[in-house]
């Protein structure tokens, strides 16, 4: 069965990785030994993400760290991985304060700073949609828990309901969330990433014949 993993990279981040030391994470290896049946035949890893804007981030080094791991996947695995970047969209909204600051009662409104990823959800969708109708894949999995989605996999199952999706959402156990209904009402099957495949999914520590290695911030 031809299979297409697609990867919202943002969803994943934050849904499993941003508070872990796993970031340094193979996602080919990840679904290829942990996640898929092994009948299946995997085409391709499409990774959908965007870069960190310097400003945006705590840590300056951020943006190196992204680009050194994303040129990892890059070399590691250059046949069945493809990177698809949107951009980080910054504003200054002014808005509302949901709770009045004691110390400041007649302050009502704020000026902040605000990033918003753009793209990601309309290329994955965008593809998602390609694929079925150019009969790229028999199956797609989906790594993501955003119900924004949901238009994409009632057209494909409208129109090819021979078609597998699998919806793989990357969300801890023990989180308050759960799988969006508005995905797996269209799916064959559905799993919670585990955080020990995660573990057991990790790049080399060094990738060979590179200068590229796993951030010291990372360990």
């Amino acid at each position: 069965m031809k299979t297409i993993v697609y990867i919202d990279g943002y969803n994943l981040y934050y849904g499993l990785l941003r508070k872990s030391k796993l970031k340094w994470l193979d996602v080919v290896q990840l679904f290829e030994v942990h996640v898929l049946d092994k009948k299946v035949e995997l085409v391709e890893v499409r990774y959908y993400t965007a870069p960190v804007l310097g400003r945006m981030s705590d840590d300056p080094g951020s943006t190196q760290r992204q680009r050194q791991y994303l040129q990892a996947l890059r070399n590691l695995h250059p046949q069945r991985l493809v990177i698809i970047e949107g951009k980080i969209q910054a504003s200054k909204p002014y808005l509302r304060l949901a709770k009045s600051i004691p110390e400041l009662p007649e302050l009502q409104i704020v000026q902040v700073l605000d990033f918003n990823e753009k793209k990601t959800d309309v290329n994955l969708a965008s593809d998602l949609i390609t694929g079925a109708w150019t009969g790229s894949y028999e199956q797609a999995v989906i790594c993501s828990n955003d119900s924004d989605l949901e238009g994409a996999l009632a057209a494909i199952k409208s129109h090819h309901p021979g078609l597998r999706i699998g919806i793989v959402a990357p969300i801890s156990g023990e989180s308050h969330r759960h799988i969006s209904g508005d995905l797996t009402q269209y799916a064959d099957w559905q799993k919670v990433l585990s955080v020990a495949h995660i573990a057991r999914s990790q790049l080399p520590d060094k990738i060979l014949n590179s200068k590229l290695q796993k951030p010291a911030a990372w360990y």
